[in-house]
């Protein structure tokens, strides 16, 4: 999750300094910087039963794939058995 807050966020920001958040990691913490510079995709989530703030979509999406990449990047590449 903070890694995908980083991408998100702005290095320059005084607020967060390029971290994307304040303090604890909890939902009200997330930096403005990390809001503004998150693109708005609506429809894809229109379906989901929660309804996230708009920069936590975003996020969580992009924390799942930097997840899925690196459980990926331990497994063996000796496919051929």
């Amino acid at each position: 999750m903070r890694l995908a807050l980083r991408e998100f966020a702005d290095p320059a920001c005084r607020r967060c300094h390029g971290a994307g958040f304040r303090g604890e990691l909890l939902p009200d913490a997330i930096c403005r910087c990390v809001a503004e510079r998150t693109p708005r995709d609506d429809d894809s989530f229109a379906d989901e039963e929660d309804d996230l703030p708009h920069a936590w979509r975003a996020v969580v999406h992009r924390a799942q794939e930097i997840h899925a990449a690196a459980i990926v990047a331990r497994e063996p590449d000796d496919w051929s058995g």
